[in-house]
């Protein structure tokens, strides 16, 4: 069975109110991980305590999306194996959006799921109140590459426009065996970007088909299929263009493998 840890993390809230503030690394969240029957200790750890992000009391606007109520900061994945090194990989810069005046990246996690009462909260019991729910699990394990291992844990990096978001895949390379976000076997090096929700396909099938862009959608006039599929080489995928007539999909219009 798999077993979760929850830790405690301080939190500084928005502009004006505050605690005091640490800049120790500050665990978010352990987990166990079998890696070829080897069991693993990965955790996700702040380097210093994360900043409350996209806590918004009136709905959730478009980019945060996935995001509210959460924490934003330098983020690391840290691996511990029995008589292995230590292996840490930076999380920040798969996020896109650069910090205030062009400094890096900063990682963004959903730190609890928002309440309809928000609004009400007072912002100087932010944090009390958030302290009282439990904490949305951020590495979610399964076995996206169909390999028969559940080592793979999908992060949201980015939300755009309304319903639009980015993740990408957390786990083990085939390659040589460390951890990283995971691309194709035709572009190893390049992390695959998919919505969170055709990951979620991508678990349940090791081949999928996923309308990305509908025509229309946006004011697109080219319709974007996704085919992603898995085998003993790793994951692939093409990305299709197809052009948007009166009655809907039409021809062809390129083919990207990515």
């Amino acid at each position: 069975m798999r077993q979760w840890t929850w830790l405690a993390v301080g939190v500084v809230l928005g502009a004006g109110v505050g605690v005091a503030r640490s800049r120790k690394p500050v665990v978010r969240e352990e987990i166990r991980v079998k890696v070829d029957g080897v069991t693993e200790r990965w955790r996700l750890e702040w380097k210093e305590p994360p900043a409350l992000a996209c806590f918004e009391t009136e709905g959730v606007s478009c980019p945060c999306e996935g995001f509210a109520q959460g924490e934003r900061g330098a983020l690391e994945l840290v691996r511990s194996r029995p008589g292995g090194p230590e292996e840490r990989l930076p999380l920040s810069p798969l996020f896109a959006d650069a910090g205030p005046g062009g400094a890096p990246p900063l990682a963004m996690l959903r730190g609890w799921e928002p309440a309809a009462d928000d609004e009400s909260i007072d912002p100087g019991e932010r944090l009390r109140v958030l302290g009282r729910r439990k904490r949305v699990r951020a590495m979610v394990l399964g076995d996206y590459d169909h390999d028969g291992q559940a080592r793979e844990f999908v992060l949201q990096t980015q939300a755009y426009g309304c319903g639009m978001r980015e993740a990408v895949l957390i786990g083990v390379d085939r390659r040589d065996g460390r951890v990283r976000a995971l691309g194709t076997a035709e572009h190893p090096g390049t992390p695959l970007v998919l919505e969170p929700e055709t990951w979620a396909r991508l678990r349940g099938s090791a081949r999928i088909e996923s309308v990305e862009t509908p025509c229309g959608d946006h004011g697109s006039e080219r319709e974007r299929v996704l085919r992603v599929h898995a085998d003993e080489k790793g994951l692939h995928a093409t990305s299709e263009l197809y052009l948007c007539t009166d009655t809907g999909r039409g021809a062809l219009d390129s083919s990207e493998v990515l």
